[in-house]
């Protein structure tokens, strides 16, 4: 045990006490005496800062976060363009947004899985339980026209909404416009197109507004649908200012500037929809059936006309007989191969149609 000696302040006398002691009374005069203690010292030892390093780790770590901050606001974040009126929600016509047509774009990118673009026109402004709120519902992965009266409300997803002076395609060219839902006398004129797939069926379909659904043997007989085709690799289409044309699984051309038809490694040309006179001449061709589809495969030629003007119901014959056909050759009937003419044009036009069937002059 460590001792301590102390003098008391009032006698003089000293004395031994324990250190761990905080007072003590003096043993000659009585006087409480404060045993006192000693304060700690605390050593500290400088060293250089090395503030070079110190500067480089501070930069590093400011970089860190600011990509940090740059993914959490980019992963997941749909881009917005500038120039559309309207991203994803619900708005409620006369109020949030005038009456009028619309031209809405998926706003989906190409990793985005099984998101899928969402257009709904309603009587009220939540989702509707009872189908009868529910004016027009459609999943939509190209460009789509809509037409709002007030009063209904549009609600959308995965999409952006433009005027359609801020969704203007140009001219078309020789590079053609990819699949879309266009507006005739506004996005393309009236007149003669073509689709040109690459070795998959290419379909179309004119509507007198855009909203009218476009699959389905009821939406084909609907009095909206005008007309509608589809083929192999490519085929041909005539509208008139006002319809609305959509067309998938091709790129649309005008006629004339469709690239050349494709043909097999034997030179042959594969099904399909072609113009005499501007995509083949005319001349003797000897069709043949695709492997193990005789039962399918035929061959037509129609005058004047690239389809029937009226669909009265989903009948493949109707379609292939469209217009004014001047000859219709099933391939079931033949044992081989079919011999046929096509003659000239002479001021008309004429269209050949293959299907499941190629053809060799």
């Amino acid at each position: 045990m460590k001792l301590v000696k102390l003098q008391c302040p009032n006698c003089g006398a000293t004395f031994t006490v324990s250190h761990d002691s905080d007072t003590v009374v003096c043993e000659y005069c009585g006087t409480a005496v404060t045993v006192p203690r000693k304060k700690a010292r605390i050593k500290v030892e400088r060293r250089n800062v090395n503030y070079k390093a110190l500067g480089i780790f501070g930069v590093v770590a400011a970089l860190i976060i600011v990509v940090a901050v740059i993914i959490v606001f980019t992963v997941g974040k749909k881009d917005v363009d500038p120039r559309a009126f309207k991203s994803d929600g619900v708005y409620l016509v006369g109020e949030d947004i005038p009456a009028g047509e619309y031209v809405l774009y998926p706003n989906v990118g190409k990793n985005a899985g099984d998101v899928t673009p969402v257009l709904e026109v309603r009587k009220t402004r939540e989702a509707a339980v009872d189908t009868s709120e529910l004016l027009y519902r459609k999943e939509f992965f190209m460009r789509q026209y809509v037409n709002l009266n007030e009063g209904e409300y549009i609600a959308f997803e995965h999409a952006l909404m433009y005027l359609p002076e801020k969704a203007d395609l140009g001219e078309i060219d020789e590079k053609g416009f990819s699949s879309a839902q266009l507006k005739v006398g506004k996005d393309i004129a009236a007149g003669e197109y073509v689709v040109v797939g690459d070795n998959k069926q290419t379909q179309y379909f004119i509507t007198s507004k855009p909203e009218a659904a476009l699959y389905g043997t009821a939406a084909l007989n609907a009095p909206e649908m005008l007309s509608f085709g589809y083929c192999e690799n490519r085929v041909y289409l005539k509208v008139h200012d006002g319809e609305y044309l959509s067309f998938i699984g091709g790129r649309l051309y005008k006629s004339g500037d469709a690239p050349e038809p494709r043909k097999s490694e034997n030179g042959e040309l594969l099904a399909g929809q072609y113009k005499v006179g501007t995509d083949i001449r005319a001349g003797r061709y000897t069709v043949s059936p695709a492997v193990n589809k005789r039962s399918l495969a035929y061959v037509c030629l129609n005058k004047n006309a690239v389809n029937t003007s009226s669909v009265p119901k989903w009948d493949e014959e109707l379609i292939a007989q469209g217009g004014e056909t001047l000859w219709l050759v099933r391939l079931e009937d033949y044992d081989g191969s079919v011999e046929i003419e096509i003659p000239d044009p002479d001021g008309y036009e004429l269209y050949l149609t293959l299907w499941y069937c190629t053809a060799s002059s």
